[in-house]
């Protein structure tokens, strides 16, 4: 029988593969859809690993949303595609990413901050490094990249205090997926908004200093 065909380098793991990174996946899906439920319909982007896409919790994604995963350099998904991102600007209203590698992350940020519009926000999920379950972390769960922030206020975005969901120190029953302000479990998520600069008018010329008062 011949071998199964595979995009992938033989013997690669995927990252997310493992049993602990699929129920953390899955926890993060069911608290982002009670999210996105409360934003406006508009169109929007999610890009996930790709060990994750075969799940069967997955929100499926209306006709306006795109769901892409990793695939070798690019991604794939509902459609192919790499960087740039085959979109126009400023045309969709959230974008997730969740647990992108480091690989072109500063590219990325950027294309994400393009293609969101004014009020726009992007969702980034990365493993805490704070968090105890990264002492147990399976190989396949990539530690979080730094710079993420710093990308991201490099676009102009405006980032959000930072919120933590997940397991903190070991596997229990998911008992409904809530976020907190406490740092030590085992998702880090980031929130960032785009913010066009707000037009400003002139000044009366009542108002200007040395004019003239009204008549």
């Amino acid at each position: 029988m011949p071998a199964v065909v595979s995009s992938r380098q033989p013997g690669a793991s995927l990252r997310f593969s493992g049993k602990e990174a699929q129920w953390l996946l899955a926890e993060e899906r069911r608290w982002l859809a009670a999210q996105l439920a409360s934003r406006p319909a508009r169109p929007w982007l999610w890009l996930a690993p790709e060990s994750s896409v075969a799940a069967d919790d997955w929100p499926r994604p209306p006709p306006r949303g795109l769901l892409l995963h990793e695939r070798g350099a690019g991604y794939g998904g509902t459609v192919r595609c790499g960087l740039p991102l085959p979109l126009p600007n400023e045309c969709l209203g959230d974008v997730v990413l969740q647990h992108p590698g480091p690989r072109g992350a500063a590219a990325l940020v950027e294309e994400c901050a393009r293609v969101l519009v004014d009020g726009g926000r992007l969702w980034l999920f990365l493993v805490n490094p704070w968090s105890p379950y990264r002492l147990r972390r399976p190989r396949d769960l990539p530690p979080a990249h730094a710079a993420w922030q710093q990308h991201l206020r490099s676009q102009g975005m405006q980032v959000d205090m930072a919120c933590f969901i997940g397991p903190g120190w070991r596997m229990a029953p998911p008992r409904g997926a809530q976020a907190s302000a406490w740092p030590l479990r085992a998702c880090r998520v980031i929130v960032a908004e785009k913010r066009g600069l707000a037009p400003v008018a002139p000044a009366p010329v009542a108002w200007r200093h040395g004019a003239a008062p009204a008549a």
